[in-house]
């Protein structure tokens, strides 16, 4: 009894954990691209947010359906992209989505559809990494599987720490433009990095949609913590493995965001009234 109750304690801390980890990312995603399409606006107006919006907004509108589609929900109405429609009402871009409220998976559904600017965003971001800029790409990669491997031998979760935060140096050491051979395709990068970064923020109406989710993705969560927990240390390592991989994922793209964040603030520095 005692042990089922210890599991259940442990699965419920390590879910909360986790849970509260990914609403702390998201929270600061939204604050740096706010901060962010605010000195753009001010650089060089709507207009700024528009050439911007050319590849960000795409992306941002674009990874709400590509979640639709995984978690069977029908897209109602959709618009990649209205720059001339956004001067009237300031909508760029929208994907209007419905599901089956009965349906747990496509209730779990919600929360990633919610949240999946980040998600898409960030991979978007590493596939333009790894297609315009191999050689650090390569870097990285060959880092990462190396730290995965190290994964094997933790002997806590302190151990997982280190790792993701070498990782997390490795990311930022690779992307210097000192280590750069090909600079034009590294302009090329920062101009996607810029847009993509710049819309990565998410609406009331994306917190709004991820919260009907957030239940039925805790449960989730849980479950599989119990069942891991339950099975034993190597399945547990497995998990960290996977938990290193999200938030080292995710971190990207907040590297990314801060750095855009922080172009975007000297040119406003530089060139706003």
């Amino acid at each position: 009894m005692n042990l089922i109750l210890n599991t259940l304690k442990s699965s419920l801390i390590y879910s909360l954990a986790f849970i509260f980890s990914l609403l702390i990312f998201g929270l600061f995603f939204s604050i740096i691209e706010k901060k962010n399409s605010s000195s753009i606006y001010r650089v060089f107006g709507r207009k700024g947010l528009v050439i911007t919006g050319m590849i960000g907004t795409v992306v941002h509108e674009f990874s709400h359906m590509v979640f639709c589609i995984i978690f069977r929900h029908r897209v109602d109405e959709f618009s990649l992209f209205r720059p001339m429609k956004s001067r009237y009402d300031g909508i760029m871009g929208y994907v209007n989505h419905s599901c089956d409220r009965r349906s747990l998976y496509q209730n779990i559904g919600n929360f990633f559809i919610g949240i999946a600017p980040i998600i898409f965003g960030t991979g978007f971001l590493i596939l333009s990494m790894a297609i315009l800029l191999p050689g650090p790409f390569y870097n990285i990669m060959s880092s990462f599987n190396r730290y995965m491997v190290c994964m094997s031998h933790i002997q806590s979760p302190l151990d997982s720490v280190n790792v993701y935060v070498d990782i997390i140096l490795t990311i930022l050491s690779n992307l210097s433009p000192l280590k750069q051979d090909n600079f034009i395709m590294y302009i090329i990068f920062i101009y996607i990095m810029f847009s993509t970064s710049s819309h990565m923020d998410l609406s009331k109406e994306d917190l709004q949609n991820s919260s009907t989710g957030f239940f039925a993705f805790f449960v989730f969560i849980f479950i599989l913590n119990f069942v891991s927990i339950l099975i034993g240390k190597v399945s547990q390592v497995f998990i960290l493995k996977i938990l290193v991989c999200i938030f080292g994922f995710l971190t990207v793209g907040l590297i990314f965001a801060i750095i855009t964040m922080t172009i975007s603030f000297l040119l406003e520095l530089l060139f706003a009234n």
